[in-house]
């Protein structure tokens, strides 16, 4: 009779693939759930800043000092955001300066830190007059 010896390991691999796999697994969630809420922090600043910009291009030409038309200005950083379809407040804060506030909530492609993550974005931009920095009238 033949007898074959078998080596004493066998079944060693399977039970470290089993810790292994869902370890990677679980860091593999973090990291698509973690950078899609970089992506959303993202967007909301990109957001902010281009409805910022919007609402300086209302400028009033029609005192002796130029700034922001206050009215138009609002109207257009709200259509902006409104046209995104993002949540925001916009505020006239001095005679050339705006500030947007945004929220945005997008899903999480995995769900494990959350169905959704929601993120808020701020700017601020002041309109600059003349041609050179530093120093604006």
């Amino acid at each position: 009779m033949i007898t074959v010896a078998r080596p004493r390991d066998a079944g060693s691999l399977s039970v470290m693939i089993a810790v292994l796999v869902p370890a990677l697994l679980f860091v593999l969630a973090l990291v698509v759930d973690g950078s899609a809420r970089l992506r959303t922090i993202a967007r909301a600043d990109a957001l902010a800043a281009e409805a910022a910009r919007a609402a300086n291009t209302a400028v009033d030409t029609r005192s002796l000092q130029v700034g922001i038309d206050t009215a138009t200005a609002a109207r257009t950083a709200g259509d902006y955001l409104a046209r995104t379809g993002h949540p925001g407040q916009v505020s006239i804060t001095g005679t050339r300066t705006v500030r947007v506030t945004v929220t945005v909530t997008e899903p999480t492609p995995i769900g494990l830190l959350g169905r959704s993550v929601q993120a808020t974005g701020t700017a601020v931009a002041e309109l600059g007059v003349g041609t050179r920095d530093g120093g604006l009238p």
